[in-house]
């Protein structure tokens, strides 16, 4: 929806009218998301998170998040964040074979962090680069994410 926006926004001219609309929705969209994708990695088969007690642990703290995000929008990057880092250390506990194997997955989802620190708002980009290259990272991203989906749940025989 957010990306939808902002081709209507570009699209039909309207860049200053709609570019608090676009910024509020792309935030709160994205906060939350990012807390659904955290919440799945938390919860992957096989995992130490298994209690069915951290199950609703971790499904509460998406919905409160939810409300925040609605409720106070300037605190949706903080929770982003905090949702990043959660996805970051859960795809450390991802089960592999080898040692590569997990840093492979865990570099996947840095991506977004590193996109953030270093690309996002950079001085030495300027706007226009800075931000058709964030967009860019993020998609690399989602489709990284399909890869540490996949093996979220890497090998029965890892787990027994």
């Amino acid at each position: 929806m957010a990306a939808a926006i902002g081709v209507y926004r570009f699209g039909a001219n309207q860049i200053m009218e709609l570019a608090r609309f676009h910024k509020d929705f792309s935030q709160i969209g994205g906060s939350i998301a990012m807390a659904l994708v955290s919440a799945q990695l938390l919860l992957a088969e096989p995992s130490v998170n298994r209690a069915r007690a951290r199950r609703w642990v971790v499904l509460a703290a998406v919905i409160v998040s939810a409300i925040i995000a609605f409720k106070v929008p300037a605190l949706t990057s903080g929770l982003f964040l905090t949702w990043l880092s959660a996805a970051t250390i859960a795809t450390a506990l991802i089960p592999t074979r080898t040692i590569a194997s997990r840093i492979s997955l865990v570099a996947i989802v840095s991506i977004f962090s590193i996109n953030l620190l270093l690309v996002r708002q950079s001085p030495h980009l300027g706007p226009d680069l800075s931000w058709h290259l964030f967009h860019t990272l993020v998609a690399l991203w989602l489709l990284g994410m399909i890869y540490v989906f996949a093996h979220r749940g890497f090998d029965d025989e890892i787990a027994h």
